[in-house]
C-alpha cells in the first residue's frame, strides 16, 4: 500500500515541525486513504512538549468540524521527533488507539526533515510508502497568504510612485510662453 501526499501539504507539515522545535509539533491529516490532501496544525498540549505530544480534545473536535466543512475524511495524525528518527516510539504505539488512523512522523534529527508514514495496530507497526505529489490534484489552496498579498500590492504601488517621481524629475523645464503684444 502507498499513500500520496501533496507536496504543499508535506512542506506545511515540515515547516510546522521546524517552527515548533525543540518541541514536538502535532496535527491532523485529512483526505482519503490513498491521498493526504490537507493537514491541520494543532497546539501541543503535553506537559513536556519537547518529549511528547498531546492534542486537546476540544481543539481536535474543532479541527474535525473544519474537516467536515471541507468535505474531507480524517485519516490520521502527525507529530514530530525533534531529535529522533521518524519511527514510532513505545509511547506513540500506546497512544495510537484507533488502528484506522495513519501516523505520520517528521524527524528533525538531520538538516532536512524526513517524513515517514506508519499504520499502528496494537503492538504491530507497519511502514507505509509515502509518495510525494508535485501536482496540485487535490485542489490545495497554494495562494499567497493575506500578508504576502498586501506586501506585494504595497511594493507595486511604491514602485509605480517611485517611477512617476523619477520621470517627473527627469522632465526638462517647461518652455516659457511668449506673451502676445
Amino acid at each position: 500500500m502507498a499513500v500520496r501526499i501533496a507536496y504543499a501539504v508535506a512542506r506545511q507539515i515540515a515547516d510546522h515541525a521546524l517552527s515548533e522545535a525543540p518541541n514536538e509539533a502535532c496535527g491532523i491529516l485529512a483526505g482519503s486513504r490513498e491521498h493526504i490532501s490537507r493537514a491541520l496544525p494543532l497546539d501541543n498540549a503535553a506537559d513536556a512538549p519537547d518529549r511528547h505530544f498531546r492534542i486537546k480534545p476540544e481543539e481536535q473536535l474543532e479541527a474535525l468540524k473544519a474537516l467536515d466543512a471541507y468535505g474531507l475524511e480524517w485519516i490520521g495524525v502527525y507529530h514530530s521527533h525533534p531529535q529522533a528518527p521518524p519511527i514510532p516510539s513505545q509511547e506513540d504505539i500506546k497512544a495510537a488507539v484507533d488502528r484506522r488512523l495513519l501516523q505520520l512522523i517528521v524527524s528533525l534529527e538531520s538538516a532536512k526533515p524526513k517524513l515517514k508514514l506508519w499504520q499502528v495496530d496494537g503492538s504491530s507497526v507497519t511502514p507505509i510508502a509515502l509518495v510525494f505529489d508535485t501536482e496540485n490534484k487535490a485542489g490545495i489552496d497554494d495562494h499567497l497568504s493575506r500578508h504576502k498579498q498586501v506586501a506585494i500590492v504595497i511594493a507595486g504601488i511604491a514602485s509605480v510612485l517611485l517611477l512617476l517621481a523619477v520621470s517627473l524629475m527627469l522632465l526638462p523645464p517647461a518652455p516659457e510662453i511668449a506673451q502676445a503684444p
